[in-house]
């Protein structure tokens, strides 16, 4: 099979992860009942959903154009860096001794703020166009 261009490597790729995580979550279940294989299940049915409705658009909807790859550039870069600021902050405070921090306490923190400020200067950067 010759994939032709990046919306069918798109949907091949998405169809393959979503069928492994799949059958991945339902073996694991098989073994032991957990949360986090529950979650894999519905994040390979979601993937194989957004892998299906992309087959059935035409390439132009599917794949973003440059505006929305510059814009993504630039909140990847400004996320990553608000991470590794939060990351500097939250380390030298538990140095100093302000705060008790726990790693697992610390890396969910961590985490969230790295998804909201994706999110949020995702926003702001499709709202105000390109520069």
């Amino acid at each position: 099979m010759k994939i032709r261009n990046h919306k069918e490597a798109f949907v091949i790729g998405g169809l393959l992860a979503g069928t492994v995580m799949v059958l991945g979550g339902i073996i694991n279940c098989l073994h032991s009942y957990d949360f986090k294989h529950c979650f894999l299940i519905w994040v390979g049915l979601i993937m194989l959903g957004s892998a299906l409705y992309a087959m059935r658009r035409p390439e132009t909807e599917v794949l973003p154009d440059e505006r929305t790859e510059r814009n993504s550039q630039k909140v990847g870069y400004a996320a990553f860096w608000i991470i590794v600021m939060s990351g500097g902050l939250m380390l030298l405070a538990d140095e100093r001794g302000l705060c008790n921090l726990e790693l697992r306490g610390a890396l969910s923190a961590i985490l969230l703020i790295g998804v909201f400020s994706f999110v949020i200067l995702g926003w702001y950067y499709n709202r105000i166009g390109g520069e």
